[in-house]
């Protein structure tokens, strides 16, 4: 088995919850002495941070924050997020702003960027990766941390990056060979992309890249077919970590037994993400902010135990997970365990015709060779009635008679898988724009949603 950190890694379950349960009762009381933001949130409370003892006592008397917490308390300051004259920050990450609510400034300082890429480590060294192997980036560098944060997480492991941010997807399939590449780092989305021009440039990864090791995946929900086949053709295992600006960096991931497994009859399915429990104390919750039971599915509460310039604490991330029992993977490490490829957006929920229809659901279905990309629209017609309609983009080269087949097909398996009708159509690969970060294929232009935000 594969270690990064073998003290942590030995630790049972106890052992672990014991050091969980003190350090998150430490970070609270320290973000209610020393945070601006948790000093205004918490004055609003009768909290007494020093009566905290146990986790059960966090979760009693804690309040949860959420993303609009941290937006108020930033209007309230000089320079958007961060005192101009702190002489602590040294660099400002925001988040992406895919929820559509605003984008949080997180202020960094010297203590948050020594330790930016250790967790990613965890999920490289798991997967196989070792110091000197190069790892393939494609999130694209900007003011979010995604661009740091991978940087430092191949410092941290001793890999060498090699930075495909501004190459597109044909340079990216060159310097893989090129630099025999042994990782791939990218969303779900655009390693479908990747995967489609690679099989159009007649390559075939699993024989001729034999450096080639894992593909990591993050981002987005993928459906486990998906992911059986993409580790099918690359040769590789398919691995995932989740994290956020919140969490600074990945706070689940793979271990060396991939996202994906295979049933006795053949069928894939998700396998399990590890809790980095040392590092960031992870809550499943139900809509009243109760904890969810094993196999239940939640949203995500975080409180990261090593802070810094801008800690998170019972922070809401607004992301869905399916929580497992701790320890139930085979590796044998004692960590809590989550379901891999099912984390997605709390709100990108859709209620379509009195049915719940979730964006990973329609990914699994129409996500596969040869559909490059897809897009998804629900609307009000003439009648007033709901309808969706999905415009679909083929790789180039496939055969007229799949183009003229496959929407057919497809709209009667989203209707099985699925349970609504949909409209199918298809446009040219170049109109479809390219995912690379995070991608929102739906949009809802339904009348009784109009004047309200999609999230």
């Amino acid at each position: 088995m594969p270690a990064a950190n073998r003290v942590v890694e030995g630790m049972d379950e106890a052992e672990l919850l014991g050091f969980v349960s003190r350090a998150a009762v430490a970070a609270v009381q320290r973000a209610a002495a020393t945070s601006p933001l948790y000093r205004w949130l918490y004055a609003r409370t009768d909290l007494r941070p020093e009566r905290l003892r146990t986790l059960d006592d966090v979760r009693r008397h804690v309040p949860m924050a959420s993303k609009q917490d941290l937006l108020d308390f930033q209007r309230t300051l000089p320079g958007g997020g961060a005192e101009p004259t702190s002489q602590s920050v040294r660099q400002l990450h925001l988040t992406s702003g895919t929820s559509g609510a605003g984008r949080e400034i997180y202020p960094r300082d010297a203590w948050d960027l020594a330790g930016l890429g250790i967790p990613g480590a965890y999920e490289y060294l798991w997967a196989g990766l070792v110091p000197g192997d190069r790892l393939m980036l494609t999130i694209p560098y900007s003011q979010t941390m995604a661009g740091p944060y991978f940087q430092e997480t191949c410092a941290a492991a001793g890999l060498v990056p090699v930075n495909g941010f501004a190459a597109n997807t044909a340079d990216r399939l060159r310097d893989l060979y090129r630099f025999a590449c042994a990782g791939i780092s990218a969303t779900p989305s655009y390693v479908h992309r990747l995967t489609l021009e690679a099989r159009e440039a007649g390559l075939r990864p699993a024989k001729d890249l034999p450096s080639l090791k894992a593909i990591f995946l993050s981002g987005e929900p993928y459906g486990a077919s998906w992911a059986h086949d993409t580790a099918e053709f690359w040769g590789a295992t398919v691995c995932e970590g989740w994290g956020a600006t919140q969490t600074l960096g990945v706070a689940m991931c793979t271990c060396e037994r991939g996202a994906v497994a295979v049933d006795g009859d053949g069928t894939p399915r998700h396998a399990m993400l590890h809790g980095l429990d040392h590092r960031c104390w992870i809550e499943v919750v139900d809509a009243a902010g109760e904890p969810v039971a094993p196999g239940e599915t939640g949203e995500i509460v975080v409180t990261t135990l090593r802070p810094g310039g801008q800690p998170a604490i019972r922070f809401r991330m607004a992301d869905k997970v399916r929580l497992l029992a701790p320890g139930s993977c085979g590796c044998g490490r004692r960590t809590s365990c989550y379901a891999a490829g099912t984390i997605g957006r709390v709100d990108d929920m859709l209620k379509i015709r009195g049915m719940n229809v979730w964006p990973d659901a329609m990914d699994a279905v129409l996500l596969r060779a040869p559909v490059v990309d897809y897009r998804g629209r629900v609307y009000s017609d003439e009648r007033g009635r709901e309808s969706v309609e999905v415009t679909i983009a083929f790789a180039a080269g496939t055969s007229p008679e799949s183009v003229a087949e496959l929407p057919s097909r497809l709209r009667q398996e989203v209707k099985q898988a699925v349970g609504i009708s949909v409209d199918i159509s298809v446009v040219d690969p170049r109109q479809m724009p390219e995912q690379q970060f995070k991608s929102r294929r739906w949009s809802d232009d339904r009348v009784v949603r109009a004047g309200v935000g999609n999230g």
